[in-house]
């Protein structure tokens, strides 16, 4: 999900040993579970669910960098792209936008700067858009490909259970992501993508340009 790009909210990590441990303790459980549950009895169906975890960490990047990219088609800079939650764990330079990778990859963020006054409402919406718009595209360019009572029917055929898998992935997360909901993180309040394609027609028609070479903080 997108930020409210009129704010930065910093992402929280675990600050005790206690939260730490509790998070790895459930991580291994949950590694663990799946694990069994793949491997007893196998079948190649069970295979879904390690494919559909795999999908969802590929199209949180691919969401992300559908904000960024359209963001930088509407002519504004790009200062971050933030990949996951919590810790961060690395990152690079991409030209003047900071790439950064954070512990759960379960969401994420990208944080556009205004550089113009020209339609910017319709740009934020477009922006807003980007994430789950490619998600759904790319689950409507693998229905094409492969046909719908392929992917709708059951399967022992490894490819088409990772396409099905990917396709699950891909609608389940823009649905949560146009849901209209806002949340509080580091203090802060931001917008699901549904949420700010709605109120970002409220915003300022013509609000101060941010400065481009402005470096945002998490």
């Amino acid at each position: 999900m997108e930020n409210n790009p009129l704010t930065n909210p910093p992402e929280r990590s675990p600050n005790t040993p206690n939260e730490w441990g509790i998070i790895v303790i459930i991580s291994l459980f949950f590694g663990l579970f799946i694990a069994l549950e793949v491997f007893s009895d196998f079948s190649p169906a069970k295979l879904s669910v390690p494919f559909f975890l795999t999908s969802w960490v590929l199209l949180l990047v691919i969401h992300e960098a559908g904000h960024a990219l359209v963001a930088k088609a509407m002519g504004w800079h790009v200062a971050q792209i933030v990949i996951g939650s919590g810790k961060r764990r690395g990152g690079f330079s991409l030209g003047r936008t900071q790439v950064e990778f954070r512990s759960i990859p379960l969401s994420g963020f990208v944080i556009p700067l205004q550089t113009d006054n020209i339609a910017p409402r319709l740009k934020h919406f477009c922006i807003y858009a980007a994430g789950p718009g490619i998600e759904l595209l790319l689950a409507a360019i693998l229905v094409a490909l492969i046909g719908p009572d392929t992917l709708l029917q059951r399967t022992a055929d490894i490819s088409t259970i990772a396409a099905q898998s990917f396709v699950i992935a891909a609608l389940l997360g823009s649905f949560i992501n146009l849901l209209p909901f806002s949340f509080v993180s580091g203090g802060q309040r931001s917008w699901s993508d549904g949420l700010g394609m709605i109120l970002c027609w409220r915003l300022p028609e013509n609000p101060d340009i941010a400065d481009p070479d402005r470096k945002s903080k998490s």
